[in-house]
């Protein structure tokens, strides 16, 4: 049976604070308090504070059970916003600038490997199904919906138009003086 333990508000960002939840997700119980009691970030404290409440939960739950044997899992941790404390700053030119102080709230879950192994995959509600007796409803024809003509093309602009023209007419204008040119070297060569 699953414990919960939260921690509402405590004042840092949640960015911070789920570097280190994304530390200990799925791992043992033992091996995330080590990770949590050997971290140098500073909410790593009362991650590790809340992680001993979730397992001394689950011990109220489960009198039975030891804590060594049970196996325990952190099985979800989430990290949400919190409230957001805005402050004001002063800046130059007498402006201010926002300080935005955030805080978040934490929430572990912890659950044994034996329990979660026995819950299994949860089964999916079948849909009714049709008995053979019944009638088949006849479909109505659907109309076809007439396709769209393919859209035109739209005519050149006269801009283009003027832009090419230039270029044919210097590219008529080197071929005239490339055959002047012709011209005249079969003269020369004609005269010698």
């Amino acid at each position: 049976m699953e414990a919960v333990a939260k921690l509402n508000n405590y004042p840092t960002s949640p960015r911070k604070m789920r570097l280190l939840a994304d530390l200990i997700r799925g791992l043992e119980v033992e091996k995330a308090l080590g990770i949590l009691q050997y971290n140098p970030k500073h909410p790593a404290v009362p991650m590790y504070k809340l992680l001993k409440s979730a397992i001394n939960n689950w011990e109220q739950k489960n009198t039975d059970e030891k804590v060594e044997d049970a196996g325990l899992i952190v099985k979800t941790i989430m990290v949400d916003c919190g409230r957001v404390i805005k402050r004001m700053r002063p800046a130059p030119q007498g402006r201010g600038y926002r300080i935005r102080k955030r805080s978040n709230h934490v929430t572990i879950v912890v659950d044994s490997i034996h329990a979660i192994a026995n819950e299994g995959p949860k089964k999916k509600v079948a849909k009714a199904e049709v008995t053979p007796a019944a009638e088949p409803v006849a479909e109505a024809p659907v109309a076809e919906k007439p396709k769209k003509a393919a859209p035109k093309k739209a005519a050149p602009k006269k801009a283009a138009a003027k832009k090419a023209a230039p270029k044919a007419e210097s590219k008529a204008k080197t071929k005239a003086e490339g055959e002047k040119v012709e011209k005249k070297k079969e003269d020369k060569k004609s005269t010698k």
